[in-house]
């Protein structure tokens, strides 16, 4: 039997196998397993399927932000070079179209990015929204007619890249829109103007200032002279004023309200740069004393400035002209409560007669006394007067008939209000504005009605009711016996001279002008002003009345005594026109030399304190500003 192997040792084996379990690898193995681990934990291997997925998508995302950030600074150059284009057609809004086209194409813009140019007026007003201000129908501020405002749209493509490839609906095209106004303004006032200071206007001005304040007015030739002779800067008197009373709101709001009349005169003082005035300023504000109140309404007129807030003289210079400082004051005394009865205050007397001032009524303002604003729009005007004349002692001598002084011939005046307009501004185009600027204001000298007679009882009140030539009556003149009280002779007289005189005209102020323009920011500079007007006296309205006694002078002969036939049966009629013909020249001779030698100088005087210049529209402007144009 074949012999079988023998098996192997399982004892054998398991040593065999445990020796090879207890070998130490290899360092390949070592390090095969340090890599294997170490690519466990790394996750950075997914960034490479991501970028693989999301390629696309990056890059899309990388092309908006290039697009979105050429499309904001593309608008915003488009924007600044709108506005600029803008500022440049308000220049010139009857040519804006021309004007913005060649700034845009001087700034590299192709001609075809201005869509379309819009002319209109812009309104400063703060009660209307912005959006409303710029107003293309001229209906919400009409003013004078005329564009200070252009409004531009622009428009170009935008610079697109990888947008572009989706339509160009992502990126929209660049737009821009831009509004700019310009406004020039002038102040201007009609009054008086500057006269010479006399004794006689000195008097006046105490007398009829101090009689419409109730106090006695102390105020000295230079006193006078300071004030006519020196500027307010209107601006600041408004600020000066606000502060003062403890005002805010707007200047429309200041000026509507009334103040004492010494805070109206401080703030003026504070309110301008000339210590002469000043210092006169201060005086009368002492001598008035914290009462008299003032009510403004009227008084100024502010054009498209009066929604500004106060306090932005300095800031805005749009109030930034001059008002007299004299006639600032005296018109604010004509506009308070004051007593307007003058009887025995304001007289002349000239050897053998006098000439006496009786009363004074004063009518409604149509238009402020002082004005700033634009050209059509800006408008001044003086207050109608009235003023009652009494001449009185007048010595007649009728040889052989009779030698005597009659009492008081009573002689009205009616002065219309002297008006003036800015009808023009022209700011050339240099660099020196200020001086170069030309305005033009239309002025219209008030009409004067005179007449001698009785007038109606309530003729003399404020605010003075109209009166017609039918409401003069015949005035007692003479009621006298002659010849032994054989005669009784009685005269009454009427007469009418309406109207008198009224002219217009238009001066230019500026360069080559009638006038200068004032400057508020020179303490010497009110500017000088122009008249228009015939230069007619008082004396020649009164002389025409004269001459015209013939027609209204009535004169009643009565024999007194005995009443016999022989007597009764006299034709009065015949005595009568003789005592007419000796009695008219003796009437109408002292009464012309009157007129000439003492009415005159009178009245001259007094309409000169109350700010008017009969016969005359003397016309001031008190400052111009051409305006800087802002966007809106």
């Amino acid at each position: 039997m074949p012999t079988l192997p023998l098996p192997v040792p399982v004892r054998a084996v398991r040593v065999r196998r445990r020796g090879r379990k207890r070998g130490r690898p290899g360092a390949w193995v070592r390090a095969l397993r340090a890599r294997l681990r170490a690519l466990a934990r790394d996750e950075g291997a997914a960034v490479g399927p991501m970028i693989a997925v999301l390629a696309v998508s990056l890059l899309a995302v990388g092309g908006l932000a290039l697009d979105v950030g050429l499309f904001y600074v593309g608008n915003r150059d488009l924007r600044a070079a709108t506005e600029a284009a803008a500022l440049a057609a308000a220049m010139d809004p009857a040519n804006a179209q021309a004007r913005a086209r060649g700034y845009l194409t001087s700034n590299g813009y192709d001609p075809g990015v201005l869509q379309s140019v819009t002319t209109g007026r812009y309104c400063a007003d703060s009660h209307l929204a912005a959006s409303a201000r710029f107003d293309t129908s001229f209906t919400r501020c009409p003013g004078n007619g005329r564009a200070n405002a252009v409004r531009l749209t622009t428009s170009k493509p935008s610079r697109r890249f990888l947008t572009g490839i989706m339509g160009n609906v992502l990126i929209p095209d660049l737009a821009a829109t831009a509004t700019a106004a310009r406004i020039d303004e002038a102040g201007v006032a009609v009054t008086s103007g500057l006269i010479t200071v006399t004794n006689s206007l000195v008097n006046a001005v105490n007398d009829l200032l101090g009689a419409l304040l109730g106090i006695k007015l102390r105020l000295s030739t230079a006193d006078i002279e300071a004030l006519m002779g020196g500027n307010v800067d209107a601006g600041l008197f408004f600020d000066n004023l606000a502060q003062r009373t403890g005002q805010t709101g707007t200047y429309g709001e200041l000026v509507a309200g009334t103040y004492s009349l010494q805070d109206i005169v401080l703030a003026a003082a504070d309110a301008t740069k000339n210590p002469a005035t000043a210092a006169s300023l201060r005086v009368f504000g002492t001598q008035v004393g914290a009462g008299h109140p003032v009510p403004l309404a009227g008084l100024f007129g502010l054009g498209v400035w009066q929604d500004m807030p106060v306090g932005e003289a300095d800031a805005r210079p749009a109030l930034r002209a001059g008002m007299n400082a004299y006639q600032l004051i005296a018109f604010a005394v004509q506009a308070g409560n004051a007593t307007l009865d003058l009887s025995g205050v304001v007289n002349i007397v000239s050897p053998g007669s006098t000439a006496r001032i009786a009363a004074i009524a004063t009518g409604p303002v149509d238009r402020p006394r002082f004005s700033f604003g634009p050209a059509g729009e800006t408008q001044v005007g003086t207050s109608a007067l009235r003023l009652q004349v009494l001449l009185s002692n007048i010595a007649l001598n009728v040889p052989g008939i009779l030698n005597t002084h009659i009492g008081d011939v009573p002689v009205l005046l009616d002065v219309a209000a002297a008006q003036a307009e800015v009808s023009a501004i022209d700011c050339l185009n240099t660099a020196e504005q200020r001086a170069d600027t030309r305005v033009t204001v239309t002025a219209r000298s008030g009409l004067v009605n005179a007449y001698i007679g009785t007038a109606p009882a309530n003729a003399m009140t404020s605010p003075m009711p109209t009166i017609t030539a039918a409401d003069i009556g015949q005035a007692n003149l003479l009621d006298i016996g002659v010849l032994g009280n054989l005669l009784r002779v009685t005269a009454k007289v009427r007469a009418v001279a309406q109207p008198v005189f009224g002219n217009s005209g238009s001066p230019v102020f500026g360069p080559g002008g009638a006038g200068t323009i004032g400057d508020p920011g020179q303490p010497n500079s009110p500017g000088t002003p122009a008249s228009v007007g015939n230069g007619s006296q008082l004396g020649y309205t009164i002389g025409t009345l004269v001459g015209s006694l013939s027609s209204g002078l009535d004169v009643d002969v009565t024999l007194l005594g005995l009443c016999l036939p022989i007597v009764c049966s006299v034709d009065t009629s015949l005595i009568e026109s003789t005592v007419l013909g000796a009695l008219l020249p003796a009437i109408v001779t002292p009464l012309t030399g009157l007129v000439g030698s003492t009415a005159d100088p009178l009245l001259d005087n007094v309409l000169a304190a109350l700010g008017v210049q009969l016969g005359h529209a003397t016309v001031w402007v008190t400052g111009a500003r051409c305006g800087v144009p802002v966007l809106v």
